[in-house]
């Protein structure tokens, strides 16, 4: 029993270098970390642990603001990460989220809040973004489905009973005794994740199960195209008026 354990114990010890990984910065009493947690782009969230005179500064040193410029969301950024930085009762000086005089026992717990924070503001960046794009967005599907099938037989922003659960789709059309949903998808996995489960429950009504389509602002962009297909048809959001007609 003793071998097995020092043998798992071995094991996580092997796991917990691999997933953090520590380098210097080239600055004297500084050093990196790279964390297993990872920006909605794909990079790994990067915390800097300087030595100070009373203890140690803790920063994400802009890296999370560099990530939100990236998505194009650098002036949200700047709201979004001061009412994190409070949430997580640490700081945020329009270029870090850091804390300061952090001292040694506590720094496990600094490190922590600042790079969850730093992922977290980023990511509500980005759900931020989102909203206020799929607004323009489903506002012109709005307009694009009452052209082509009428004012009458298009329903706004309707809540569609599934298989288990209750869904709000972005609009739905009546069509030959047939219901057909839309759901605006924009490229981001927690957009893709949404839309998926919605139509899976939807699905799962059976043959009589309304028709689904997701409507993607960005074809090329879009992350688990493959998993979205098979719950939906594809339609981009700028596709021409047969395109519609046919998805319905």
């Amino acid at each position: 029993m003793t071998l097995l354990a020092d043998s798992i114990t071995a094991i996580a010890e092997e796991l917990a270098r691999a997933l953090v990984k520590v380098s210097s910065r080239g600055k004297v009493d500084s050093a990196r970390l790279s964390l297993p947690l990872v920006y909605p782009g794909g990079s790994m969230v990067g915390i800097e642990i300087s030595r100070l005179h009373d203890g140690f500064l803790v920063s994400d040193v802009g890296g999370a603001r560099r990530e939100a410029g990236l998505l194009g969301g650098e002036k949200a950024f700047h709201r979004v990460a001061t009412e994190v930085a409070n949430r997580f009762a640490i700081r945020f000086d329009s270029n870090m989220i850091f804390d300061i005089d952090v001292s040694e026992p506590e720094l496990v717990v600094a490190v922590v809040a600042v790079a969850n924070a730093a992922k977290t503001a980023v990511e509500n960046t980005l759900t931020y973004l989102a909203s206020v794009d799929n607004a323009d967005y489903r506002a012109s599907l709005w307009e694009r489905l009452e052209k082509l099938y009428g004012l009458q037989r298009v329903d706004r922003k309707p809540k569609i009973m599934g298989a288990s659960d209750q869904w709000d789709f972005d609009a739905a059309i009546a069509k030959d005794g047939r219901v057909a949903v839309f759901e605006l998808v924009v490229p981001n996995a927690n957009s893709v994740n949404s839309a998926v489960t919605k139509f899976l429950d939807v699905s799962d009504l059976g043959e009589g199960a309304p028709t689904r389509v997701a409507v993607l602002t960005s074809l090329e962009a879009t992350p688990h195209l493959s998993v979205l297909n098979r719950t939906a048809k594809i339609l981009a959001v700028d596709a021409s008026d047969e395109a519609y007609l046919k998805a319905a």
